[in-house]
């Protein structure tokens, strides 16, 4: 036949009988299976079990009190150890304030000797600012003047050539 297999036949001698084709017809056989009572082992396991079972009862009848006892020693641990952190916030707390502290000293010192410097430079400038601020005087006083004798000129320009400022171009010369 072009190319499908053929399953080589079976050989019954070397076969398990119980897997022939006559195997569905036998009966059924229980595994042999060792009663509990005589085995030791399972007696054994059997009491472990009671026990543990019964501990377990004592176990939950105390387990309120215990719970309680175990509970409020959790909650005493919690609280040393958040004691402990609160120490050690504090402890750098201080640590910094200390620092802050030294360099407030430090930045004290500084503004007095800058003080010091403005004091003594306002005493050192102090006769030329006086003398600068008199010069200041004397060139507004004439400006004040130059000021007042344009505006004197510019209306003669008004009223004796007819010269109207409004009306000046950029290019236009007087004459």
């Amino acid at each position: 036949m072009g190319g499908q297999r053929v399953a080589p036949p079976m050989d019954v001698s070397s076969a398990d009988h119980s897997r022939a084709r006559n195997a569905t017809v036998r009966a059924y056989e229980r595994p042999k299976i060792k009663k509990p009572e005589e085995d030791a082992m399972i007696s054994a396991n059997r009491e472990r079990i009671r026990k543990e079972r019964e501990n377990m009862s004592t176990a939950l009848m105390f387990s309120g009190v215990t719970g309680g006892i175990v509970r409020k020693d959790l909650l005493i641990k919690d609280l040393k150890k958040e004691i402990s952190v609160l120490k050690d916030g504090w402890q750098e707390y201080d640590d910094q304030c200390k620092l802050l502290l030294a360099q407030k000293r430090d930045i004290m010192k500084k503004i007095k000797e800058h003080d010091d410097w403005c004091n003594n430079f306002d005493q050192l400038i102090g006769p030329f600012e006086a003398q600068y601020d008199a010069c200041k005087a004397t060139v507004k006083e004439s400006y004040d003047f130059a000021k007042g004798k344009y505006k004197d000129s510019l209306q003669k320009l008004i009223d004796d050539f007819g010269y109207h400022p409004a009306f000046k171009r950029w290019f236009d010369d007087f004459q």
